[in-house]
C-alpha cells in the first residue's frame, strides 16, 4: 500500500493534512496559506530515563492521529544573556522532534509525480544551546520557493556529548559519547524513509547549518553511516574543522566525564555509577553550562570516539577520509565570537608569534584600534581561515565548491556595528525572518534577503548558486581565490581581500602544529568557544 493512500482517505474527512508514517502512525498538520506545516514530529524515542546517553531508538507506534501542530520541546539548556525566543525556555529531555514546511499543492494533488528538493537545517549554538524551532528558523519563506524544509532538534550539552568509562562498557556497538551527532544521523535516516510522503525528493537533500550546525555537517561528511543521507551541503561559519577547535580524544573526554561525575559525588566506573548519573535531575546535568560558561573541564564537545568520529576533522580531511558532496561554504566578514577574556597577547601566544607581527598584517598603517584587530584575528582563527582550508580540501576531490562571504549589515544596525557583519547575522536573510531580529527593515534589507535566500534555494535545487540578473558565481575549481561577497554596497564576485590575513594565520598554525605534533603534553581543548 502506498504511503499516500491513507492521506487520500483522511483528506475526505479532515480539513488539515494527514500523513501516514510507516512504523509510527498518522500525523495531522495544518494548512497555512500555500503550505502544509507539521511541527513537533517525533523522529526517535524520548532519550529519557534509561535512554539518557543511549543512541537514538525508533519511536513506538501510536494508534490515534497525532496532532503535529506545535513545536516539540528544545533540549534542556541554560539560556544565554541574548536569548529571547520563548522556545529556548520550553525545554525537556524528551526533545527529539523535527518540523516540516512543504508546498500545499502536493497535498491537494498527492498523485502528481513532481517532488520538491529538501533542505534540512541543523542549528548552531556551540553544541550547548539552540533549537530547530526558533522563530528565526521558520521555514515558510524557503518552502514557498518550492522547497520542503525540515528543521531538527538534537541533544545538546552533556545530554548530547558526554563520555564516561561506564558508558563505553555498556554500549556493545561503541556508539557512545557523540549522541547529538547520532541524533542528526537518525533524523536524516528518518527523512530518507518518510520525506516522500511530504512531497520531498529523497534523492535531492541539502543539509545546511551555521556554526555548530556547520561543524555538524563537516563531521557528517566524515562518518560512514551518514554517507548517502544528503546530496549537497551548505556550511555557514562552520567550526570544528579547525586547528583551534579540534574534537578531543576519547581518553580526555572520559576524564572530563569522570570530573563531572565526581562533582556530583559519583565515583567508580561500573553500572552503579551509571545508574546514579542517569538518576541526576535534568538541571544537574545542565549545571550552568552555556556559551558564556563553557566549562572546558566539565564538558567535552565533539569526541574522537573511534567509531562515529575516527579521527579529528582536520585529520579526516587532510587524509582524504571524507565523502565529498557539492558544497556552498562561507563566513561573515566579522565572524567569530569572543566569549571569554582574551587579548592580543593571548592570541600571539596561540599563534606562536608576537603582537608586533600581528599588527604588521592586521594594522600596517596603524589606523585600526587594537580592539578591532583583536576581533579580526579571532574571526580568522576561529572560522574564516579554517573555512578556506576546508573549501580547498573539498575542491581537491573535483567536487563543485562555491565560497561566499556575507558582509551586509542591516540599515538599522550600521551605527553600532563596526567590526563587520557579526557571526550568525546571515541567518535571518536566508529564512526571510528579518522581522524577528530588526525593528526597522528597509527595501535594501529586503532585497538582500531575497538575493541570499535565492542563492541558497538555487543551490539546493540544482547545485548551482546562481541568480539571474546577478554576477556569476563560479566554483573554486575555476577561481581558487575568489569569493562571492554579499556586501552592503552590492553583490560582487572578487578575489578574497582577506588573503594576506588568512595566509598569515595558516602559516602560523602550520608552524605551531609542526612544532607541537609530537609533544605528549599537547592540549587540544578549545580556548575560545564559538556559538
Amino acid at each position: 500500500m502506498s504511503c499516500l493512500t491513507p492521506f487520500s482517505v483522511f483528506a475526505q474527512s479532515y480539513q488539515d493534512p494527514v500523513v501516514s508514517l510507516p512504523n509510527q502512525g498518522n500525523i495531522q498538520g495544518v494548512f497555512s496559506n500555500n503550505l502544509a506545516v507539521f511541527k513537533g514530529i517525533p523522529y526517535a524515542m524520548p532519550p529519557i530515563g534509561t535512554y539518557r546517553w543511549m543512541p537514538p531508538q525508533p519511536t513506538k507506534k501510536w494508534q490515534e492521529i497525532k496532532k503535529a501542530t506545535d513545536f516539540g520541546p528544545s533540549c534542556p539548556q541554560l539560556s544565554n544573556n541574548w536569548d529571547k525566543d520563548p522556545q529556548l525556555f520550553r525545554t525537556n529531555e524528551d526533545c527529539l522532534y523535527l518540523n516540516i514546511w512543504a508546498p500545499r499543492s502536493y497535498f491537494e494533488h498527492p498523485n502528481q509525480q513532481h517532488t520538491y528538493p529538501v533542505m534540512v537545517w541543523i542549528h548552531g549554538g556551540g553544541f550547548v544551546s539552540g533549537s530547530g524551532s526558533l522563530d528565526i528558523y521558520n521555514g515558510a519563506a524557503l518552502a514557498q520557493r518550492g522547497i520542503v524544509v525540515v528543521t531538527i532538534n538534537y541533544r545538546l550539552g552533556r545530554f548530547g556529548f558526554f563520555a564516561h568509562p561506564a558508558l563505553k562498557k555498556e554500549n556493545e556497538e561503541d556508539k557512545w559519547a557523540n549522541y547529538g551527532l547520532l541524533d542528526q544521523i537518525f533524523a536524516l535516516q528518518w527523512i530518507q524513509r518518510n520525506i516522500a510522503s511530504f512531497g520531498g525528493d529523497s534523492n535531492n537533500v541539502t543539509v545546511f547549518g551555521e556554526s555548530a550546525g556547520g561543524a555538524s555537517i563537516i563531521a557528517l561528511m566524515t562518518i560512514t553511516e551518514a554517507k548517502g543521507l544528503f546530496n549537497k551541503a551548505i556550511i555557514q561559519s562552520g567550526t570544528g574543522h579547525n586547528r583551534a577547535f579540534p574534537p578531543i580524544s576519547a581518553e580526555k573526554a572520559e576524564a572530563i566525564g569522570v570530573n563531572f561525575a565526581s562533582k556530583h559525588h559519583i565515583t567508580g566506573n561500573g553500572a552503579q555509577s551509571l545508574e546514579q548519573l542517569r538518576a541526576l535531575p535534568t538541571d544537574k546535568i545542565v549545571d550552568g553550562l552555556n556559551l558564556q560558561n563553557f566549562q572546558s573541564d566539565l564538558f567535552s564537545g565533539l569526541v574522537v570516539d573511534n567509531t562515529t568520529l575516527r579521527e579529528t576533522l582536520d585529520d579526516a580531511f587532510k587524509n582524504d577520509h571524507f565523502y565529498p558532496v557539492p558544497t556552498l561554504i562561507g563566513d561573515t566578514d566579522g565572524d567569530g565570537l569572543i566569549l571569554s577574556a582574551t587579548s592580543l597577547d593571548d592570541l600571539a601566544k596561540t599563534l606562536n608569534t608576537t603582537v608586533d607581527e600581528i599588527n604588521k598584517i592586521y594594522n600596517p598603517i596603524g589606523k585600526n584600534s587594537q580592539t578591532k584587530v583583536l576581533h579580526q584575528v579571532v574571526a580568522d582563527l576561529q572560522i574564516i581561515e579554517p573555512t578556506r582550508l576546508l573549501a580547498r580540501q573539498i575542491a581537491q576531490k573535483q567536487t563543485p565548491v562555491y565560497r561566499y562571504r556575507f558582509s551586509y549589515i542591516a540599515n538599522v544596525a550600521r551605527p553600532y556595528t563596526s567590526f563587520g557583519a557579526p557571526h550568525a547575522s546571515e541567518i535571518p536573510y536566508i529564512f526571510n525572518t528579518l522581522n524577528k531580529v530588526y525593528t526597522d527593515i528597509t527595501p535594501q534589507d529586503t532585497a538582500m534577503s531575497k538575493a541570499v535566500m535565492m542563492t541558497w534555494v538555487n543551490f539546493a535545487k540544482n547545485g548551482i548558486p546562481h541568480i539571474d540578473g546577478f554576477p556569476d558565481f563560479p566554483s573554486m575549481q575555476s577561481h581558487p581565490e575568489g569569493v562571492y561577497n554579499f556586501k552592503t554596497d552590492g553583490i560582487i564576485f572578487e578575489k578574497d581581500s582577506f588573503k594576506s590575513r588568512l595566509d598569515f594565520i595558516e602559516r602560523q598554525l602550520d608552524r605551531k602544529m609542526n612544532k607541537e605534533q609530537n609533544s605528549p603534553t599537547q592540549n587540544n581543548r578549545p580556548k575560545y568557544p564559538t556559538r
